[in-house]
């Protein structure tokens, strides 16, 4: 973050820790027992798998023997009462590029037991989980242990490049030597549209190629090892926060094994924008202005950039053939679609972080029961949250 205009990248184009992490000049304070336990009626597991995509070479690196490597947790379903150790927030701290912040969060612990068998015979529908640009698997642990409670499955990727992991699951360090943000002109209107554009490509196009992949792995999961005969690919969906929620939308237009989608508080990114999808989408949004986090000169040009953004969710959802919802909360910011809001001190004025959180995760699981359950709710008629304003359009029947 070297000039005004790369903070205000972090907010305009949604996809970096906006509403907070680089704002912020103190250290991250975080609890030993950050996270509520979830209110479903299972106990929660937690596993990573690391995979190698053998197909494409590494876009990060210049060694052309570089292979795409990505690691997933998972978080999923197990018996009530499951005996064993509660996993770390962070599994291993030298994962984590920030020094600080994997200090502040050495004695996190979670909700989910490490390596616990899933629950059951039964299978359970799956969702993908993308992180935040320049976040990790694990910045929405508040909402993956929550969804693995009520029973499903949530195969979180790590998009290494764009991501603060710097070492893969085995200890391998994560060495990207290519592939940078364009060079900043001084001009913030163009500059932020030229970071847009390489976001758009070839980042985007990254993440959804991992996406897929992992898609194909899970297929072989259902076959073999821990999760084999559980998972049930019928009913599959995606969601994620910022760039990872452009990226689960875009999946649903993409590849035909998502079912529905949900992005929490993100711009779009890729050709949804202009053709939209065939499947039923949430968008979640904050409800603060981000213009007012900086000087009056700069507003208008912030403004105009939202603007822009605006148009394109409004072109995807009138080009689209499905449900479609729109929730906004109140006296939120980008940074509460996170666990990051937990970990800093609130501005006057904003949300208390575990309300929004339940607003979020209600809906979240709403809408998935909803789409891969047939179960319906009246969360997605009107909204009984006086900070949350529902707005729907209905594909056709």
């Amino acid at each position: 973050m070297r000039t005004f205009w790369k903070v205000v990248l972090v907010v305009a184009a949604l996809v970096l820790a906006g509403g907070g992490y680089f704002l912020y000049r103190v250290s991250p304070k975080i609890p030993d027992r950050p996270f509520e336990r979830p209110a479903g009626p299972y106990g929660v597991g937690t596993r990573e798998f690391d995979w190698t995509d053998s197909s494409r070479a590494e876009p990060y690196t210049t060694n052309p023997d570089d292979r795409r490597r990505v690691v997933v947790q998972v978080w999923y379903p197990v018996a009530p009462g499951t005996a064993g150790d509660t996993a770390s927030y962070l599994l291993r701290r030298d994962d984590f590029a920030s020094r600080l912040g994997a200090w502040a969060a050495r004695k996190a612990r979670t909700n989910a037991v490490l390596g616990a068998p899933i629950a059951g015979d039964t299978t359970f529908p799956v969702l993908i989980y993308n992180h935040g640009g320049i976040w990790t698997r694990w910045s929405a642990t508040f909402t993956t242990e929550w969804l693995a409670s009520h029973g499903y499955v949530v195969f979180a990727i790590e998009h290494f490049g764009f991501s603060q992991s710097i070492r893969y699951a085995d200890g391998t360090p994560y060495q990207p030597d290519t592939l940078k943000f364009p060079a900043e002109t001084g001009d913030g209107k163009k500059d932020a549209l030229a970071s847009w554009a390489y976001l758009d490509d070839p980042v985007f196009k990254i993440w959804n190629a991992d996406a897929r992949f992992v898609l194909d792995q899970i297929e072989r999961e259902q076959a073999s090892g821990p999760f084999q005969g559980r998972l049930d690919l019928d009913r599959v969906g995606a969601f994620g926060w910022s760039f990872g929620g452009a990226t689960s939308i875009q999946m649903t237009a993409d590849d035909p094994r998502v079912k529905a989608a949900v992005g929490h508080d993100g711009q779009l990114f890729g050709d949804v924008r202009e053709r939209g999808t065939t499947r039923p989408v949430l968008q979640l949004h904050h409800g603060m202005d981000d213009a007012l986090d900086y000087p009056e000169d700069k507003r208008e040009e912030v403004r105009e950039l939202m603007a822009l953004v605006n148009s394109w969710d409004s072109t995807a959802r009138a080009r689209s053939s499905a449900d479609w919802y729109n929730l906004t909360i109140s006296g939120t910011n980008h940074g509460d679609f996170s666990d990051l809001s937990l970990f800093y001190p609130r501005p006057a004025g904003q949300l208390d972080p575990r309300r929004a959180h339940a607003i979020i995760n209600s809906y979240t699981l709403a809408f998935f029961d909803r789409y891969l359950r047939g179960v319906a709710s009246e969360l997605l008629t009107a909204s009984p949250y006086p900070e949350a304003t529902l707005v729907t359009r209905s594909g056709p029947p």
